[in-house]
């Protein structure tokens, strides 16, 4: 069911996200006078289509909902007659045609803003920005960070949620820039907490920025070793432990959180591990042994349990919500950042600094589509916003068959002050199909391993 469920929400954002950016070249082509023979929402044969008359756009929507494309009146495509080579999108100026090429790639940034425009309308729930726990010798630490911190500010701009500023974070220490907090301390005062430039070491992109990059942990009920569910036929299962069970050490050793519980029972692979369980009130010694599984390089254990998830985190939770205009801003904000992340990591991935596992396929995209929309509303709007700049920067790589091939194809027109001959477009555009194929062999391999690990 979950696949079919995946499955169905990957058709559903691919439709959107390609018919959007297809949109894209109809509207600047009708603009720029070239006359637009059909718009199709899906590819094969048509189900439904509607044309007013002979002389304008057929209106289709088609069998494999994987996309779209808009076919324009061009010569290289078939008879024009002389009336109407006016019309045809090879007899326009080529700022004309760069134009109606860019128009899809921009309908793509245009939806993510507008998507995000609409998550800081609708509003998203947020950790609270109060600091939990401060790691020892991190850059939080160093500047005067402490426990139950509220943090008010980050640059001047007001925080309401935890992750409220994440892009604006990542892009601070990508590029190694100074930093300012504004935090309320436990008594009450402000202070100004100051990271100097160029003090981050390693600048890895993590999206977990404030945790791995400063050591602040949000405050959280710290979780129980509380079993919430023991899974059918797993060790757990099978040695006699029960949902409600509290365990209260691991081989002699007492433990008090669901972490510890965790790192324990991973140590431990195939060796019998004795649990002291708490159940209703009373002491049992259970023996359970763990699953060896292979995660990477590395083996670890598993007996097949979950936490309780029962504990209330409603006081923990903020809403984070703007108004019309500062929605806006932030959307524009959020849209651009996204968009010069995406090309940063393109161009580490390109020289080596960042893994090709990054590059994810249409398995990833379907699972995570079904999980966004498991979430709600807010989570689906912002995987599709990130996917949509995704799809429009990726189409402005200067790739043959891409439509950042194209424009590099006009510049080089332009220069030389004539068009490319047929054969040399034909060899640059087999050379541009090669690269994306290697581009979804790699997508296609991370998704496997994705799958397997």
């Amino acid at each position: 069911m979950s696949f079919i469920i995946n499955a169905f929400y990957f058709i559903v954002v691919i439709a959107i996200l390609v018919s959007f950016h297809e949109f894209g070249h109809f509207i600047a082509a009708r603009l720029s006078g070239v006359r637009v023979l059909k718009f199709s929402v899906g590819f094969g044969k048509s189900i439904l289509s509607y044309q007013k008359n002979n002389l304008s756009t057929e209106y289709s929507i088609s069998m494999i909902p994987l996309g779209g494309y808009v076919k324009m009146l061009d010569e290289r495509e078939g008879n024009v007659s002389p009336d109407d080579r006016g019309f045809a999108f090879n007899r326009q100026s080529i700022s004309k045609r760069c134009f109606i090429v860019l128009a899809g790639p921009f309908a793509n940034l245009l939806l993510a803003f507008i998507f995000y425009w609409g998550i800081g309308l609708i509003g998203t729930t947020d950790l609270a920005p109060v600091v939990g726990k401060v790691e020892a010798d991190s850059i939080g630490e160093k500047i005067g960070f402490e426990k139950n911190d509220q943090i008010l500010e980050i640059n001047g701009d007001k925080v309401q949620g935890w992750s409220q500023y994440r892009l604006q974070l990542i892009d601070i220490v990508q590029k190694g820039e100074a930093l300012t907090f504004s935090v309320r301390k436990n008594d009450g005062i402000i202070e100004k907490l100051f990271v100097k430039e160029g003090s981050y070491g390693d600048r890895s992109f993590t999206p977990m920025v404030l945790r791995n990059v400063f050591g602040l942990y949000p405050d959280v009920p710290v979780a129980t070793t509380r079993l919430g569910e023991v899974i059918n036929n797993s060790p757990a299962d099978i040695a006699g432990l029960m949902e409600g069970d509290l365990v209260a050490s691991v081989n002699g050793v007492e433990i008090s959180e669901w972490g510890e519980l965790v790192a324990m029972i991973s140590n431990n692979p195939s060796k019998p591990t004795d649990l002291l369980i708490n159940r209703d009130s009373n002491l049992i010694n259970i023996s359970v042994t763990p699953d060896a599984i292979k995660v990477g390089e590395k083996t670890i254990g598993r007996i097949g349990i979950r936490n309780d998830t029962s504990q209330d985190y409603a006081q923990y939770l903020v809403t984070v919500q703007l108004g019309v205009y500062q929605a806006g801003i932030n959307a524009v904000e959020t849209t651009w950042l996204m968009s010069r992340l995406t090309v940063n990591m393109l161009y580490k991935m390109l020289i080596g600094k960042e893994s090709k596992e990054h590059i994810s396929g249409p398995i990833t995209i379907a699972r995570y589509a079904g999980q966004s929309a498991d979430l709600g509303v807010v989570q689906f709007l912002a995987f599709l916003a990130v996917l949509s700049v995704s799809l429009g920067i990726l189409n402005l790589l200067p790739i043959p068959v891409l439509d950042g091939g194209h424009i590099l194809m006009l510049i080089i027109e332009a220069i030389r002050r004539k068009p490319l001959s047929d054969r040399f477009q034909n060899i640059v555009q087999q050379f541009g199909i090669l690269i994306i194929i290697l581009l979804m062999t790699i997508a296609f391999y991370n998704d496997i391993l994705a799958l397997v690990s």
